[in-house]
């Protein structure tokens, strides 16, 4: 009787989730470290020094959209979105935590659409705060009910795309929501929290299509009204993680037990890394991974001769610590630490702007410019 049920649940499931792997490509990567200069993918690093106020002042960066010379700063700590001019100068804050109208308890995430003149801040709670460019409030959206909203792209003109952590096997982690109706109108991606719980950052888009990928898995999905389609799959040959060789079941009964086993195995480097950001332009694809909750490394994998680039920092001593990723460049954030490596690689204008910062002053941002 359980092979049964068992049975109808694996039919059941494949069926919500639609997922096809039609023309995917498999990147193949070593992962061992080699030194990587700057030079092999970046031909030009320019500082933008970002204003320093107490209306201004960054604490936890999550992400940065960048549209027409603005640099949107989505930051979680405040939480609010800070929008900076292409040289740094502040000028205005979106959005405020507190318990007026058009205010939050907390926000998750943001999205910039210029051409509607909108911005949106998603809230773990299940609401989406909509404010002009300008940052006047227009109205709360509520969400279909979830657990916990984590992340969001905006999928089309008529859609969102949203990411929580499902509660169930019967609960889907993407769902695609009607602006309009603000209903779920399709659903993908049942699988065991487990394998969802550690990283929030699950989209990205380019090239007018939104992708999406877990920390767990080395597939990542293009996101259709229909289905979820593989677009490229990663291959570390003997470093692919399989939980289950690990001797998880991804069982409902084991899922608490599970969990903190594998935050255990995770700090312990029994499991030694997560998937935790993924990206692409025309060049690169890109993933970032994150061992044992503390060191980022960097993998990117040229598109033209299939070359790929793994390190925690360039030879130089420089960390990429990555907001914005598009066509034409990378952006990162500086901290004072770290000034001295860039001695080397700026020219003397650039470095300049470095040492005229104070300790206590906003982080510099900056900007790789790919090869």
């Amino acid at each position: 009787m359980k092979f049964v049920y068992a049975l109808a649940v694996f039919f059941l499931l494949s069926c919500k989730d639609s997922k096809t792997t039609v023309g995917s490509t498999i990147l193949k990567v070593d992962l061992s470290e080699k030194s990587v200069a700057l030079s092999e993918l970046f031909d030009k690093i320019v500082v933008v020094p970002l204003e320093t106020k107490d209306s201004s002042f960054i604490i936890r960066p999550q992400k940065i959209i960048v549209d027409k010379n603005e640099y949107f700063v989505f930051d979680e700590g405040i939480p609010a979105v800070l929008v900076f001019d292409d040289r740094g100068r502040l000028l205005r804050k979106i959005g405020k935590k507190g318990q007026g109208p058009g205010e939050y308890r907390e926000i998750y995430d943001a999205v910039v659409n210029r051409a509607d003149n909108r911005v949106y801040m998603l809230s773990p709670f299940g609401s989406i705060y909509c404010y002009t460019l300008a940052g006047e409030f227009i109205k709360k959206i509520e969400l279909p009910m979830k657990a916990n909203y984590q992340t969001m792209e905006e999928f089309d003109k008529e859609h969102f795309v949203t990411w929580t952590i499902p509660s169930s096997l019967e609960e889907p982690g993407v769902s695609l929501v009607s602006k309009d109706s603000v209903k779920e109108v399709k659903g993908f991606w049942y699988e065991n929290r487990i394998l969802n719980s550690q990283n929030p950052r699950v989209f990205y888009q380019y090239d007018k299509r939104t992708y999406f990928s877990t920390p767990f898995h080395n597939e990542v999905y293009t996101i259709g009204k229909d289905s979820l389609q593989v677009s490229y799959r990663w291959d570390f040959g003997k470093d692919n993680i399989d939980l289950k060789k690990a001797g998880f079941t991804l069982t409902p009964d084991k899922e608490q037990e599970e969990d903190k086993l594998l935050l255990q195995y995770l700090l312990d480097s029994t499991i030694p890394y997560i998937l935790s950001r993924q990206q692409q332009n025309d060049k690169f694809y890109y993933a970032k991974l994150t061992f044992g909750f503390r060191i980022w490394k960097n993998l990117f994998y040229r598109k033209k001769d299939g070359k790929s680039f793994f390190f925690e920092k360039t030879a130089e001593g420089i960390p990429l610590r990555l907001l914005a990723f598009n066509n034409d460049y990378l952006i990162c954030l500086v901290n004072n630490d770290d000034f001295e490596n860039y001695k080397q690689v700026l020219p003397e204008e650039e470095y300049r702007k470095l040492e005229q910062r104070l300790e206590d002053d906003n982080p510099c941002l900056i900007k790789f410019y790919f090869k």
